[in-house]
């Protein structure tokens, strides 16, 4: 974790003669060769089923060679190539399934936004409809990748701007772009950013990589691009730099009246950790899955070089083993003159057992350690009851449940920078602290005993919590505003079937004389 101390002792590690060039490169280089990062781009590639062991060759043996030299005996291993040895690479692919798990997990489902003090109705009602209202399908798909990434690479990033529109967006940027600056004393705040990436530019014709840089403060950005390699200057094709962190434009008849800077106070990017220590999903069961991979890998290429059937022929000179194939292959036979020959026909005796066995054990360690569920195994039986279930998730459980604060954190974090913008455009005061953030998981369970448990529930827990367990609720507030609704309408129906009924149907003149009568009393004592 870098912090305002590092930084600061960086500039003096030249005896304070580091230039801004140079510190910028002393961080880029220091960065893009540590461990962290290191595991970021890992957990992407193994994620993208770019495993480690695709780079093994299964068709090459290692074989040693004593050579002697200068009266000496010198051991030397070479690689030797079997062009007639199979090559393939079973990728087995549970990383990706079990980071797919978890993010389906947490976020297959819509989490459920309140704000405190909106069901007494007024302004909070309303901005507890924007925060629902922001927090749609698109918004659910950002917060997917975001937790995907984190799981891959111990953290992931979302990053908040003003595109040319002046609307407020925000995204994900890959965390292996991105160098945070904490606080010296807690590392806890996010004083600076850096970012940092890599653009092709045209330089008479030619393609070059130069890196881009963004110096980001709670206040400011500079902008930086590679000139030449490891040489860092002020982008000259930023007009303002440093540059405000956005520009307050107001307009007049459809033109542009002014343009002031303006900035969040804060840096515009929010992190969400995987965990406290920042480890990736793969660090947990790495070693397994290429255990994995290389058995499986090794299994199959034996199998694909395997003949059902040899020939083993005695007495029979003269000719090649590819001349007998051929032979066989044509006549089915082969003419033996020695008395002495034989020919015989044998079937290979290839023992799988313990080779099954081993994977069996790695793929039930892969989903103990990886905390997931292997979905595959039939041990709960055909209807399981909702207590095996629950003891089913209980992994993918604990393993959410260490993400669960943090991302509750960063969405709150993130509803900050959308309040702001709405406070802005509207004249308004709301905090997003107000807001509460519930994530409805995704797992399978036992239906019947959860509703009963609910029925057996009713007066002892409020509604909004038993209808936020319901296993046929997707959306809490959609729900109770359904609910609402029917109410109001057999409010209505009721009071239309009283009138009536005290009312009558007003059939004739002098009915109609009473009814208004009646009518007329019922205002006045009302009223």
């Amino acid at each position: 974790m870098l912090t305002m101390t590092d930084i600061i002792n960086a500039k003096l590690s030249l005896a304070g003669s580091m230039s801004e060039s140079e510190l910028i490169k002393y961080i880029l280089n220091e960065d893009a060769v540590s461990a962290k990062k290191k595991r970021m781009f890992e957990g992407a590639r193994y994620y993208a089923t770019e495993h480690d062991s695709l780079n093994k060759a299964y068709d090459e043996s290692v074989i040693e060679e004593v050579e002697e030299v200068d009266g000496e005996e010198n051991t030397r291993r070479r690689k030797l190539k079997n062009p007639n040895r199979s090559n393939h690479h079973n990728i087995n692919t549970f990383h990706t399934n079990l980071v797919d798990q978890k993010t389906a997990y947490i976020a297959g489902k819509e989490p459920t936004f309140t704000v405190k003090g909106a069901a007494d109705g007024g302004e909070l009602k309303t901005y507890e409809d924007f925060v629902t209202e922001t927090a749609d399908e698109e918004f659910n798909v950002m917060l997917q990748d975001w937790i995907t990434g984190a799981s891959n690479k111990g953290a992931e990033c979302v990053h908040v701007y003003y595109d040319q529109d002046f609307n407020l967006k925000y995204c994900i940027v890959p965390m292996e772009e991105i160098i945070p600056i904490y606080d010296s004393a807690f590392q806890q705040e996010l004083v600076e950013l850096i970012r940092y990436y890599t653009m092709t530019v045209i330089k008479r014709g030619e393609k070059y990589l130069r890196r881009r840089v963004e110096w980001w403060t709670k206040d400011k950005v500079t902008y930086y691009i590679e000139k030449e390699k490891d040489v860092f200057i002020p982008d000259p094709d930023v007009p303002v730099n440093p540059a405000p962190h956005f520009w307050d434009v107001s307009f007049l008849n459809g033109a542009e009246k002014s343009r002031l800077p303006n900035s969040w106070g804060r840096i515009p990017f929010v992190i969400l950790e995987n965990n406290s220590l920042g480890t990736t999903d793969l660090q947990l069961n790495k070693g397994l899955i290429d255990a994995y991979d290389m058995i499986s890998s090794e299994g199959t290429n034996t199998l694909l070089d395997l003949v059902d059937l040899y020939w083993v022929i005695q007495g029979y000179g003269g000719e090649t083993a590819s001349a007998i194939a051929r032979l066989l292959q044509i006549n089915k036979a082969v003419s033996i003159n020695d008395a002495g020959g034989n020919i015989a026909a044998h079937q290979v005796d290839l023992s799988l057992t313990g080779r099954i066995e081993l994977l069996k054990m790695l793929r039930r360690d892969i989903y103990h350690f990886g905390m997931g569920v292997d979905f595959d195994n039939d041990t709960l039986g055909a209807a399981p009851s909702g207590v095996s279930l629950k003891f089913r998730y209980s992994g993918l459980r604990l393993k959410a449940g260490k993400m669960a604060p943090r991302l509750k954190r960063a969405i709150k974090e993130l509803f900050w920078f959308l309040t702001y913008d709405y406070n802005r455009r509207n004249n308004t005061a709301f905090d997003s602290e107000l807001i509460a953030v519930n994530l409805n998981y995704s797992e399978i369970t036992n239906d019947l005993e959860q509703v009963q448990i609910i029925a057996q529930s009713q007066g002892v827990l409020s509604e909004r919590t038993l209808i936020e367990n319901h296993p046929f609720v997707t959306d809490v507030n959609e729900e109770l505003d359904r609910i609402e609704e029917e109410e109001k309408q057999r409010e209505d129906k009721l009071d239309e079937r009283m009138n009536v009924n005290y009312f009558g149907t007003g059939e004739g003149e002098d009915n109609a004389e009473s009814g208004d009568n009646n009518a007329e009393e019922q205002r006045g004592v009302l009223g």
